[in-house]
């Protein structure tokens, strides 16, 4: 059920950006719609099991979508979150505020939706039933845009916030238990990449 209520936050969240941006006809300079894409990669950093210290993993996102304005980017965005006992997948809608007629300029950029996972470590094998599965997640990130013709070159960095959890079950003749575990994933990214409009 709380996955559900998410993604219905998720699509009105997305469908009152359109109208506002819709509705800004004559404060904006009008620019036709244009594609564009990133492709970045770069480090997970934050604490898993904080006794044996900070985790370094891997991340990469691409994006894709469309320049609704001249500082307002819209997209879909794809990703692989590599932790030590999660592989995870995000699927997420992206804002990005970026200032296009500069040629090189900050940026503000704020992915959201959910993704799907792998737990890897291992578990008891008296439970006969394991479930495992992603969760929200949300990325706010601050980053640095250099060039805005055809090739771009990208660096940013921010906070992942994402969740996931298993269920081990183990349901017999004379009853059975339960285990629900969450985790939070929760981690600073940094990132470098390009893109092409």
């Amino acid at each position: 059920m709380k996955v559900l209520a998410k993604r219905a936050l998720l699509v009105v969240v997305t469908m009152s950006f359109w109208g506002s941006v819709a509705a800004q006809s004559d404060s904006l300079q009008k620019v036709k719609p244009l594609y564009f894409n990133s492709f970045v990669t770069g480090a997970l950093i934050g604490c898993g099991n904080c006794t044996s210290g900070k985790d370094f993993t891997l991340n990469f996102t691409t994006i894709h979508g469309m320049r609704v304005s001249p500082g307002i980017k819209v997209g879909i965005g794809l990703g692989m979150d590599v932790y030590s006992d999660w592989r995870l997948f995000p699927l997420m809608a992206s804002i990005t505020f970026d200032e296009e007629r500069k040629r090189n300029a900050l940026y503000l950029q704020v992915n959201t939706g959910y993704a799907w996972g792998r737990y890897l470590l291992p578990y008891e094998s008296w439970f006969n039933e394991f479930f495992q599965e992603g969760g929200f997640t949300v990325n706010p990130m601050l980053g640095y845009r250099l060039g805005n013709e055809q090739l771009r070159i990208y660096v940013q960095a921010g906070y992942k916030l994402q969740y996931a959890h298993i269920r081990l079950s183990n349901n017999g003749m004379w009853g059975g238990s339960t285990i629900n575990r969450e985790f939070e994933l929760n981690r600073f990214v940094v990132q470098m990449g390009f893109g092409f409009n």
